[in-house]
């Protein structure tokens, strides 16, 4: 079932003319109350009279768990554009089949112990996870998408994500009539917000038992307490400068970065590190390259060079970064350290359910260019995203 937040959104196309309004009108009391309310087919909320109670999880915003006709349920919550559309799913039998679209959703899964459910990915060559290789069907994503080869693989769940582009599969894949979810866990401003999503997961996958909720519960658990003894942005390590931290890059002239209230700013800041727009309540930022520039001088780290993974193509997209104090001190971190032989990064989708070892990667990003020990006492992370493009 899909409601959307804002009904003006909805009504918008009707409400152009005052026989458009009257059809809309003559329409909602004609059509069923169950398919304006709590019922549906497929996926969505079954038919019974029950909309589901849902209770709020402890980090997300974007999602939260319940029950809804006797059945194990979620509410998820995407933003599209200026509305939020809401989302509530029952899960009536567990997912043994699932066909992902998103790396992050592969990550949940792996963590979970459950790779092997997945039965098809958009594009194979993106997947870093190899289990996976040359076991899974690949159905193409954006324009490329094969509805065919989706509905051929029998999945128990179609698993995608809404940005509000053209190029969504969410609007094809509801032709399919198949049991279908969709996620916003890359729209969290949080690592453990994010990390949350696995919460919900392991109530898909679930085979009635139990189980896979109670292993979900429990890797969640352990990575909140990881991450507390990581966390130091209100302690930062004795004596040592809090370093100032630049993040994005430009591409013609215009400088794109993680707003204030991003993902990226969060777990700088719970690094140790003072995020140069900290102050900012967006989660994106459009900015000339001339008002970076203007801070070039106060930037002891650069995180994030947009795409690039070398020092040289840096100065090939912009010859003016070399003016960058982190860039002349080689103090440039990018999150490219694991990849997959078709160059996917599995930042985007093994650390989704790993933050407090990307809080970590994070940390020693921060520090151990500028000095000594950075303050963190457990050992060396097993997974490292984050590394210094100038070391290697």
């Amino acid at each position: 079932m899909l409601k959307i937040n804002s009904l003006r959104t909805f009504l918008r196309p009707f409400l152009g003319s005052r026989l458009g309004l009257f059809c809309v009108l003559a329409a909602l009391l004609c059509v069923p109350a169950c398919f304006l309310g709590a019922c549906g087919s497929g996926e969505e909320t079954p038919s019974c009279s029950d909309d589901g109670q849902f209770k709020a999880v402890q980090y997300s915003k974007l999602f939260r768990l319940g029950t809804a006709c006797g059945k194990p349920a979620a509410q998820i919550m995407s933003i599209v554009g200026g509305d939020t559309l809401v989302k509530e799913i029952v899960f009536e039998k567990p997912v043994k089949r699932a066909v992902v679209l998103s790396s992050a959703q592969i990550g949940y899964m792996a963590r979970l112990g459950a790779a092997d459910r997945i039965v098809g990915v958009g594009e194979g060559k993106y997947v870093v996870d190899s289990s996976l290789y040359g076991k899974v069907a690949e159905v193409g994503n954006g324009p490329a998408l094969s509805l065919e080869k989706v509905a051929d693989l029998k999945p128990d769940m179609v698993m995608t994500f809404a940005t509000g582009g053209g190029k969504d599969d969410y609007e094809h894949l509801q032709k399919l009539g198949l049991p279908l979810i969709l996620t916003s866990e890359w729209q969290e401003q949080n690592p453990l917000a994010k990390a949350e999503w696995i919460k919900l997961f392991g109530m898909m996958l679930d085979e009635g038992d139990g189980a896979m909720v109670r292993r979900a519960d429990s890797i969640f658990k352990a990575e909140t307490v990881h991450y507390a003894k990581t966390y130091i942005r209100r302690a930062p390590p004795k004596k040592k400068k809090r370093p100032r931290v630049l993040a994005g890059m430009a591409y013609g002239g215009v400088w794109y970065a993680p707003g204030g209230k991003s993902f990226t700013a969060t777990l700088i800041q719970d690094a140790g590190g003072l995020y140069l727009w900290a102050g900012d309540t967006t989660r994106e930022l459009r900015l000339s390259l001339e008002e970076v520039l203007a801070l070039a001088d106060s930037a002891d780290v650069w995180v994030n060079p947009g795409m690039f993974s070398k020092p040289d193509e840096i100065l090939a997209a912009e010859p003016r970064v070399a003016n960058i104090k982190a860039f002349r001190e080689k103090r440039v971190c990018q999150n490219d350290g694991i990849k997959g032989p078709g160059d996917g990064n599995d930042f985007y989708e093994g650390a989704v359910a790993r933050p407090a070892e990307l809080l970590e990667n994070m940390n020693r990003c921060l520090y151990q260019e500028i000095g000594a020990d950075n303050g963190v006492n457990s050992p060396k992370p097993a997974y490292k995203w984050y590394r210094n493009i100038y070391n290697f």
